[in-house]
């Protein structure tokens, strides 16, 4: 299909490798904590237009909250190839923890350390170099390629990508139309395709005491989590295995205790589901112990499940391309950790799979790095994904 134009973009991002390296490091430099992206946001779009992507618009639900989307339009006649990324990292935690500084990008034997790296800026930036080296080539397209950035996903909050699918900015219009989230995929020194992923479900259950112990209370809600974790257990998904429980914390003494847990979900399964489960719980712990109080809280950062299927325009384009730049192939997967693809695929119904560089383990880690050929293959790979997906005969042109 159309090789006419694979050596020419493969050449086009051989030759960008040093503006490749200065943009991913700019971007690291940058501290962009949850709430805090907006001086990101304002290099990003700076760095974008310099790409010559000129069509490009803020969008905030927020004053100083931005999510940045930029569109590479072809004629129309083709779906929208969607790419997301997140501007937003977790804490660095102590600065003397860090051999190398957070923020300081550095570059030591072809590797980019500082916090983001993998968790995601460097993702986040291939897709817009990939689409800015297809601009410069006027690789002629169909459809368009719609490129997001967002805020606030380290927090679940929703002024990110929850306000971009509300207002309608994602969504899907055409039945081919792709979505691609540029998250790290990288397990145990291997590339793959992330189409599933558990939900996240966390929650505390608070015990008042009085006439009865509160510890008490404690130990036999603690059972019955154990019981209902054994019961779940029996559900299967072929990718993600069975669904947890995880009793995280116990704390408290005998006027009050908490009990924190986190439940992993699978496709098919819901949230109501699993409030319910943990309310019967403690309806029963009211007629045991009557003189208890409880109180059942569910943080606001809940993830749905995410199941996409293992097939698609966007699956069967990155492995076509992965193939070219690495000559090997790229399987389907799934991951317990969930990101702001549940929600595209819960909310619009467009199918974003996950394929971005980066080691899934360095997530979070002191001394986070992305090793930055890994960076400059998933620039060609995106680039070859979008030629694949969308692109044109030169006789059409």
């Amino acid at each position: 299909m159309m090789p006419d134009w694979e050596e020419e973009i493969l050449q086009a991002v051989e030759n960008s490798r040093a503006q490749i390296f200065a943009f991913v490091q700019k971007i690291v430099q940058v501290k962009s904590l949850p709430t805090k992206e907006a001086d990101l946001g304002s290099l990003l779009l700076q760095q974008i237009l310099a790409l010559g992507l000129k069509e490009a618009e803020v969008v905030e639900k927020e004053p100083g909250h931005s999510n940045l989307l930029v569109r590479l339009t072809g004629d129309g006649n083709g779906p929208t190839l969607t790419f997301n990324g997140h501007m937003d990292t977790i804490f660095e935690g102590p600065a003397e923890n860090w051999t190398h500084p957070p923020y300081a990008g550095e570059m030591v034997d072809g590797k980019l350390y500082g916090r983001g790296t993998v968790d995601m800026k460097s993702g986040l930036c291939a897709s817009f170099l990939a689409a800015g080296i297809l601009n410069q080539l006027k690789v002629p397209l169909k459809g368009q390629v719609l490129l997001t950035a967002v805020c606030d996903e380290e927090i679940c909050g929703d002024r990110g990508i929850l306000h971009l699918l509300q207002e309608g900015y994602i969504a899907k219009k055409r039945p081919d139309d792709m979505a691609i989230s540029c998250e790290p995929s990288k397990f145990a020194g291997k590339y793959g395709i992330i189409v599933a992923t558990k939900g996240i479900l966390r929650a505390h259950i608070h015990i008042y005491g009085g006439k009865q112990n509160a510890i008490d209370g404690a130990a036999w809600i603690a059972n019955r989590i154990h019981l209902l974790a054994a019961q779940i257990s029996n559900k299967h998904h072929p990718l993600l295995g069975p669904p947890s429980i995880l009793l995280a914390m116990v704390k408290g003494d005998a006027a009050y205790c908490k009990l924190s847990l986190t439940r992993r979900m699978l496709p098919g399964e819901s949230k109501e589901e699993a409030i319910g489960d943990y309310e019967a719980i403690l309806r029963a712990l009211a007629v045991a112990m009557p003189e208890l109080k409880t109180d059942l809280e569910i943080w606001p950062g809940f993830r749905p499940p995410m199941d996409v299927g293992t097939s698609g325009p966007a699956i069967v384009a990155l492995q076509k391309a992965y193939q070219v730049v690495k000559g090997t192939e790229l399987p389907v997967v799934a991951d317990e950790g969930a990101t702001d693809a549940a929600f595209v695929a819960e909310k619009s119904g467009l199918p974003m799979v996950i394929f971005g560089p980066g080691d899934i383990e360095l997530i979070a880690a002191t001394d986070e790095y992305v090793i930055m050929e890994e960076v400059v293959d998933a620039v060609k790979v995106y680039a070859l994904a979008i030629y694949y997906a969308l692109g044109k005969e030169r006789a059409e042109n």
